[in-house]
């Protein structure tokens, strides 16, 4: 399983062929990721890179493939986008209202944290992102 790796791995062809490579016979892959979405380029900074230099996204039909030039095949393909949106977006209306909890993802992303969720929103929101999770076999 990876949750939220591939956005910041160029070589995905290779990552996924070592994930299958290992994968033990009748096995599942399950892939949860951001994805580049229709509407654009996105903003930076974001929660896995602060700018382009360090996010490698790709489209979901991109992913796809990749996923099958690996030798997986997708059994379960969800898209969380609304769900993700909505999150971020209840969690800036609580610091909003009450301010930050005593520990954030401000602890290990740094001071900017609150720029990355406003962008993660607004990426989101303007589908210039997607959330997905793939299961394989």
């Amino acid at each position: 399983m990876t949750i939220h790796v591939s956005m910041n791995i160029a070589d995905k062809a290779g990552m996924l062929r070592e994930a299958r490579r290992v994968l033990r016979p009748g096995g599942r892959f399950v892939v949860y990721d951001v994805l580049q979405g229709p509407d654009g380029e996105i903003h930076f900074p974001v929660p896995w890179a602060r700018d382009p230099s360090t996010s490698h996204l790709v489209t979901p039909d991109e992913m796809r493939a990749l996923l099958g030039d690996a030798g997986f095949s997708v059994v379960e393909e969800t898209d969380s986008s609304a769900a993700s949106r909505d999150w971020f977006s209840a969690m800036a209306a609580r610091i909003a209202a009450s301010g930050p909890p005593p520990v954030t993802f401000a602890a290990f992303l740094g001071n900017d944290f609150a720029e990355m969720a406003r962008n993660q929103v607004a990426n989101l929101a303007e589908e210039r992102i997607r959330t997905v999770t793939f299961v394989c076999t």
